[in-house]
């Protein structure tokens, strides 16, 4: 941070959903950050569990908390858009609510921005405890020191690494909200932050704190445990990222760089044309 400059806000995003029986470790975890200029924001999508009340009692014993109730159910996308809306901060991420963080989680990533401009996303390493028992260790490195757009953006849609550990990440609201939100494609909520993370890898680069921070729990009906991933929902992903890339703020060149290879892929795979259907 610079001399004498003003702290940097954060607000954590807790989008909610049918997690009564877990949720209470992510919100003391979130008490627990060291960071001082913190709000915390819950939203708890229509359930038919105690989540609300569980996320309602603890806001009372921390006043950095908001909670906000949903009548009508927004889905994964449209309950992370809404936490997007309704943030006024300089840096946010999603705390997911089967995600424990560890005190200094925010403190670490948010000092990354802060000494770091070009810097859009900070992240930690996570440590995943799947429903089985069985653990696993996520890394994601391939950006690390990568300042061209299109190498970036290469890599993030390449599907060959795990892309989807910086979206735990702290980033910075106001290059976020270039990007309008998560979207929803052909094939639903499929893998829809994936787009998202291609989309901010155009704009800025991500910086990896090499220190597991974040912690990981699979939960029985987790969103991304219930995907098929058929070939179907992967061409439809892929399509997600081209109209990420030709609404981007990158040069045509830029956008011709990375859509034409994955145009080439769209066709040859376009489960319809093949006659696998969905």
């Amino acid at each position: 941070m610079q001399p004498h400059s003003k702290p940097s806000k954060v607000a954590a995003l807790v989008p909610a959903w049918q997690s009564s029986a877990f949720i209470q470790a992510t919100l003391d975890s979130l008490s627990a950050q060291t960071y001082p200029h913190l709000e915390v924001i819950v939203s708890v999508d229509e359930c038919n569990d105690s989540t609300y009340e569980i996320c309602m009692a603890h806001a009372q014993k921390d006043a950095r908390f908001r909670v906000i109730r949903q009548s009508q159910r927004l889905g994964y996308v449209g309950n992370c858009n809404f936490l997007l809306n309704q943030a006024e901060a300089d840096y946010v991420l999603f705390a997911f609510h089967d995600d424990i963080l560890n005190p200094d989680y925010i403190t670490l990533l948010a000092e990354v921005l802060d000494a770091r401009p070009e810097v859009v996303m900070s992240y930690s390493d996570v440590h995943l405890t799947n429903t089985n028992g069985t653990e696993e260790h996520w890394v994601f490195t391939e950006l690390e020191g990568i300042r061209d757009p299109v190498q970036r953006g290469v890599l993030m849609m390449s599907g060959k690494n795990k892309w989807w550990v910086p979206n735990r990440g702290l980033f910075r609201l106001g290059q976020a909200r270039q990007i309008n939100g998560l979207k929803t494609h052909h094939a639903g909520e499929f893998s829809a932050d994936w787009p998202w993370m291609f989309h901010m890898s155009l704009l800025g680069e991500f910086a990896r704190v090499p220190k597991t921070l974040c912690y990981k729990y699979y939960k029985p009906g987790s969103l991304s445990r219930s995907w098929q991933f058929s070939k179907h929902q992967i061409y439809e992903v892929y399509a997600a990222i081209m109209r990420e890339i030709w609404i981007s703020g990158l040069t045509t060149e830029q956008k011709l760089t990375l859509a034409s290879p994955l145009a080439r892929w769209l066709y040859h795979n376009n489960p319809d044309r093949l006659g696998e259907g969905k």
